[in-house]
């Protein structure tokens, strides 16, 4: 199961769970909903530890360089214990500077295959940008039953923290070109961790990540990382202007915008958050930097539209020019590319990606862009299927084809 204060964020999102009204971001001066989200988060998390402490001085190394690696058993997927090596690696910001990253690498059982198991990375949906907030420090791994399909079929899941999450809590939120390197970078130092990991690999992104993997996949055209086949992507924040627009006019996901904003400011500085968010948002901003998606949708959710962000928001120069600067789907790709959108996500609606798969056509992309009727963001126990989920036959056939080295059907630059 997802984790469960993301769950109750998206559940506020979609009107199937009261609104709670936080009056600040300290977890003393919040209501019950707000409290309980707090409780669920520090129920979640893991024991940080010195082990993501970056060296001091952080000594500079190749992007995906491997720092140390340590096992853990103290994940928890469907109820059972889950043995996962951490890893801490060299990677590099937006601006090119050594950054130190964070991440988990599960492996199958037994014997690698000839030619090593083949690896997805997994670039993970929006979880905050607080230390806890990193999925290697989550006991459920944030998706860890998505992941352990994945090992089912035989193949390691390389799944990177960005950078700042876990490490030093100040990540680069939407910031393309960071994620990129983050993904690229884990998928190096996996190896070095694990030298029979095979060379044969395919990317994987939901939501936030799904922006990151686009990202990525622009990457691959100017500078290609060996073995890469191809790129499964759902519901992705990938038109970042629309996508936030959406948030902040959507009843309970009020938390993405200060999130959105403060993490843009980690990367421009020159972002003035007083001209993105209202003096009530902007009262409540602390809480990014302690509480992970769930506690924000709580503290967030009585502010929304010109409640939550200044009627000119956009006109902020640096925030408006890094919303452009980091949305994806509008450049060329490479490698195939698997796009799936449910038709009853709130969160990234279906006119989003439609505009976002038709522009990836017009490139000449591989894409094959795939609707799910009902389906919604993320999975509700009892009342939806998330895309991820409903999807997953779908998203492992795809992949598995990569592997076996199929080709992917093309037509007019897309699959049809």
């Amino acid at each position: 199961m997802r984790l469960r204060t993301l769950l109750a964020a998206t559940l506020l999102a979609l009107g199937t769970a009261p609104i709670a009204t936080a009056a600040a971001a300290d977890p003393a001066g919040c209501d019950a909903q707000c409290q309980w989200q707090w409780d669920q988060q520090r129920q979640n998390t893991l024991p940080r530890g010195t082990f993501y402490d970056p060296p001091d001085p952080l000594r500079p190394a190749p992007a995906g360089t491997l720092i140390r690696a340590a096992f853990t058993t103290e994940y928890q997927v469907d109820g059972a214990s889950v043995g996962a090596t951490r890893i801490l690696y060299h990677s590099r910001t937006s601006a090119g500077r050594d950054v130190a990253a964070s991440g988990v690498l599960l492996v199958p059982p037994g014997r690698a295959p000839r030619g090593g198991w083949p690896v997805v990375v997994d670039a993970h949906g929006t979880s905050g940008m607080g230390l806890d907030c990193a999925p290697s420090l989550m006991r459920d791994l944030y998706h860890g039953d998505q992941m352990a399909r994945f090992t089912a079929r035989g193949w390691a899941v390389v799944a990177p923290d960005y950078a700042g999450l876990g490490t030093t809590g100040d990540p680069e939120v939407l910031n393309k070109t960071a994620e990129a390197e983050d993904l690229v970078a884990a998928l190096r130092a996996a190896h070095q961790t694990r030298p029979d990991l095979g060379g044969r690999w395919v990317a994987w992104g939901h939501s936030q990540g799904g922006g990151a993997v686009l990202g990525l996949a622009e990457q691959q055209l100017r500078a290609p990382e060996p073995g890469y086949l191809g790129a499964v992507v759902t519901s992705p924040a990938a038109d970042l202007e629309r996508s936030l627009a959406n948030a902040v006019d959507t009843p309970g996901l009020g938390g993405f915008a200060p999130l959105i904003a403060a993490g843009a400011q980690g990367s421009d500085h020159r972002i003035r958050l007083d001209r993105v968010l209202t003096p009530a948002a902007l009262s409540r901003i602390d809480v990014t930097r302690t509480g992970c998606l769930g506690v924000l949708g709580a503290v967030y959710a009585d502010l929304t539209g010109t409640a939550l962000v200044r009627p000119d928001y956009l006109q902020e120069p640096h925030f408006a020019s890094y919303l452009r600067r980091n949305s994806t789907g509008t450049r060329p790709i490479g490698g195939p590319l698997l796009l799936l959108q449910g038709t009853a996500d709130v969160i990234i609606p279906q006119a989003i990606t439609d505009d976002v798969a038709a522009r990836l056509c017009g490139t000449g992309a591989r894409v094959d862009y795939r609707t799910y009727p009902g389906l919604t963001h993320d999975s509700y126990p009892g009342q939806s299927t998330g895309i991820d989920d409903g999807a997953m036959p779908d998203i492992i056939a795809w992949v598995a084809d990569r592997f076996a080295g199929e080709t992917v059907p093309v037509h007019g630059g897309c699959v049809r």
